[in-house]
C-alpha cells in the first residue's frame, strides 16, 4: 500500500514548544468531515485511575520475585547444575507459600504456586524423558519490561535520528499507520543502543518465520507489517513463556488461545505451533481492528485486553485515540510502551541497514506435513529419516513431551522438505519395540500407584522412576503421570533402562542384628537416600531388628543378592 503523504502536525501558541509528530499511513481521496467531539472528562492529577497504574501491587511484586528465582533455577538446570537449580526452585515456591499473605486464601498466590510447581515438574520430566534433546521453555522477559525500568523519558531524542527516520518514512511504504513521535524515537534509540543485542538476535531469528508469516497474514487479510509484532512479543521464539503465563511466538494466554481454537493439554500446546498460532494471531488482530477501527488501538488491546480499552473509551469518550490514552496514563505502563515498541521494530525490520544493523537472517523453515495413525517419538522419527532431533523440535515446538499426541487424528507432524514419503514408508514397517508405549494419566481421588500400574500393566517402580516420585505412597489428586507400558518403546526408557516387570516388583528386607541402612543399600545396590525416601525414614533414624524395609529398585533378584551376601560373610 502506498504512502500518500507526510503530515507534519505542529503548533505555535503562547510561546510554548509543541512536539512534532509524523504520521505515515494510507491516504484517502478527500479528507473526512471534521466532527466536533464532546469535551473529554478531565483527568485530575490525583485520579485514582492514574494511581492504580503507577503503584505496584505487593502481590505482583511477590510473583515477579518468585518467577525471577525460577528463571535463575531454569538457567542452572539447563546448564547441568541440577542441585543448585533445585535450590532456586525451592526458594521460588517458598517465596509464595511463606509470604505472609494467607497463601491458601489468595487465589493469585495459590494459582502462581501451582504454575511454578508445574513448570518445575515439566523441566524435571523433560530432563528425564529426553535429557539431551528436549528443548526447555524459554522464560521471556519482554524487552518493554526493561524499558519500563529504564525510564524512557530520561532518554534524549536524537535530532539526527529524528531526521533519519523522517526521511525513511517518506521513502518506505507501510501498510499500517506509522507514527514518528518522541515515544517511538526513544524506542528506536533503545534498539540501537542498550537493546541492540535483542534486535540483532530478533533480526537473525526472524528469517526462519517471516516468509511463512507473510503468507498467513496475507491469507487472513491482515497488514503484513504486523508480523514484526512477534519480535516485541517473543523475540521470534516459539517456545517463549512469560511470567503472565502467555506462551509461544504470539504470546497467547490460555483463554484467548482456546477462543481461537488452539489446543492445550498434557501432550501438546498449540500456542507454540508456528502455523496455527500465527493464523490465530492474525485472526485476533483482525477481530480487534474490526472492533476498534484503529490499528494502534487494536495493538494496544492485543496487549492489555479489549475490555480495558472499552472501559477507558466508555468513561472518557469513544473518540479517544491510543496516543491520548498514553499521554493521560490511562493504560498500564507496559501497554504504553507496547505500540511504540512495535512501530520502532517495524521501522528497523523494514530497513535494518539504514539503522546500523547488518545481520544475515536465518534461512526460512521449509517443511511438509504427514498424518499419523499412532503416537511416535521425535527421536525415532529423526533416526528413521536421518535428520537432527533439534530440527524436528524446531518444526514442532508445540509437542510438550517430544511425542506426538495420543489418539489425535487431526494432528499433522511437520518434517523437513522431502522427508514425508520416506517417513510414511519407515513408520509402516516400524518394529514394535520402536513404537511408543507410553500413556498419560491424571491421578483421581483415592488412586494409588499400585492401582494405576495394574490398570496399565506397568509397574510401580517404572512409574515412580519416570515421574521422579519420591514417596510412592503419596499422590496428589490431579497430578499428571507418564506411564511407561511393558513390551514396547518407552520415551522414558532411553534415559534409564526400565527392567522387565518380573524384576520390578517391590522387595522387602527384614532387618537383622547389626544391619544398617548402609549395609542394606550395598546389599541391594541402591542408595541410602532411596531407602530413606521409600520408607519415610529420617537421616538419623535408628532401624530395629524385625523392621521391614521396602526395596523398590533392586538391580538383581533378592535370591541372588542373598547368595552374594552369604558368600561375603
Amino acid at each position: 500500500m502506498g504512502v500518500c503523504g507526510l503530515l507534519l502536525v505542529s503548533a505555535c501558541s503562547s510561546g510554548r514548544n509543541v512536539s512534532t509528530q509524523t504520521v505515515v499511513g494510507k491516504s484517502e481521496p478527500s479528507p473526512p468531515p471534521v466532527i466536533q467531539a464532546p469535551p473529554l472528562e478531565p483527568l485530575p492529577s490525583d485520579s485514582p485511575l492514574e494511581t492504580i497504574v503507577e503503584q505496584r501491587d505487593p502481590i505482583e511484586l511477590l510473583l515477579e520475585q518468585a518467577w525471577d528465582l525460577f528463571k535463575k533455577g531454569q538457567t542452572l538446570f539447563e546448564g547441568g547444575e541440577v542441585q543448585e537449580a533445585r535450590s532456586y526452585f525451592q526458594q521460588a515456591l517458598d517465596t509464595l507459600k511463606h509470604s505472609g499473605f494467607e497463601f491458601f486464601l489468595n487465589p493469585h498466590l495459590e494459582s502462581a504456586y501451582y504454575d511454578l510447581l508445574g513448570g518445575i515438574q515439566e523441566l524435571e520430566l523433560q530432563a528425564w524423558v529426553n535429557p539431551a534433546e528436549i528443548q526447555p521453555l524459554s522464560l521471556v522477559s519482554p524487552h518493554f519490561e526493561e524499558i519500563d525500568d529504564l525510564n524512557l523519558f530520561a532518554i534524549q531524542v536524537d535530532p539526527h535520528l529524528r531526521e533519519l527516520a523522517g526521511q525513511d518514512l517518506l521513502k518506505t511504504r507501510f501498510d499500517i499507520p506509522v507514527v514518528l513521535n518522541d515515544d517511538v524515537l526513544r524506542l528506536l534509540n533503545f534498539y540501537q543502543n542498550r537493546g541492540r543485542e535483542i534486535m540483532e538476535k530478533g533480526l537473525k531469528r526472524s528469517g526462519r518465520y517471516v516468509p511463512l508469516f507473510r503468507e498467513i497474514f496475507r491469507e487472513e487479510g491482515v497488514p503484513l507489517d504486523l508480523i514484526y509484532m512477534a519480535h516485541v512479543e517473543s523475540h521470534f521464539k516459539p517456545n517463549a513463556y512469560s511470567r503472565a503465563k502467555a506462551r509461544g511466538l504470539w504470546q497467547f494466554m490460555l483463554g484467548t488461545g482456546k477462543m481461537y481454537g488452539l489446543r492445550q493439554d498434557w501432550w501438546i500446546d498449540e500456542r507454540s505451533d508456528i502455523v496455527k498460532s500465527t493464523h490465530a494471531a492474525a485472526q485476533h488482530l483482525r477481530d480487534l481492528y474490526e472492533r476498534f477501527e484503529d490499528w494502534h488501538l487494536a495493538m494496544a488491546a492485543y496487549n492489555a485486553g479489549s475490555g480495558r480499552i472499552d472501559r477507558v473509551r466508555r468513561r472518557y469518550g469513544k473518540t479517544l485515540d491510543y496516543w491520548t490514552m498514553v499521554k493521560r496514563k490511562m493504560l498500564p505502563r507496559e501497554t504504553r510502551s507496547f505500540v511504540p515498541s512495535i512501530l520502532a521494530a517495524v521501522i528497523i525490520f523494514r530497513n535494518p541497514e539504514r539503522y546500523g544493523f547488518w545481520v544475515e537472517p536465518d534461512p526460512p523453515l521449509q517443511f511438509e506435513t504427514i498424518d499419523l495413525d499412532e503416537q511416535v517419538d521425535l527421536r525415532v522419527v529423526a533416526e528413521e529419516i536421518d535428520v537432527q532431533v533439534a530440527d524436528l523440535f524446531a518444526l514442532n515446538p508445540e509437542l510438550r513431551r517430544g511425542i506426538t499426541p495420543f489418539h489425535d487424528d487431526d494432528y499433522k507432524l511437520k518434517v523437513p522438505l522431502g522427508k514425508a514419503d520416506l517417513l510414511k514408508k519407515r513408520l509402516a514397517n516400524l518394529p514394535k519395540d520402536r513404537k511408543v508405549q507410553v500413556r498419560h494419566h491424571k491421578v483421581k481421588r483415592g488412586e494409588t500407584l499400585g492401582l494405576i500400574a495394574q490398570r496399565y500393566r506397568s509397574s510401580v517402580t517404572a512409574i515412580a522412576q519416570v515421574n521422579r516420585i519420591r514417596n510412592v505412597h503419596r499422590l496428589r489428586e490431579g497430578q499428571d503421570l507418564l506411564i511407561p507400558l511393558a513390551g514396547g518403546y518407552s520415551a522414558a526408557s532411553s534415559a534409564r533402562s526400565v527392567k522387565p516387570i518380573s524384576q520390578q516388583l517391590p522387595a522387602t528386607h527384614i532387618v537383622r542384628r547389626r544391619d544398617s541402612l548402609s549395609r542394606i543399600a550395598v546389599r541391594y545396590r541402591v542408595s541410602i537416600r532411596d531407602l530413606l525416601l521409600w520408607n519415610n525414614l529420617e537421616v538419623d533414624q535408628i532401624i530395629h531388628p524385625g523392621q521391614r524395609i521396602r526395596i523398590l529398585d533392586n538391580s538383581k533378584s533378592v535370591a541372588e543378592n542373598s547368595q552374594r551376601s552369604g558368600a561375603d560373610r
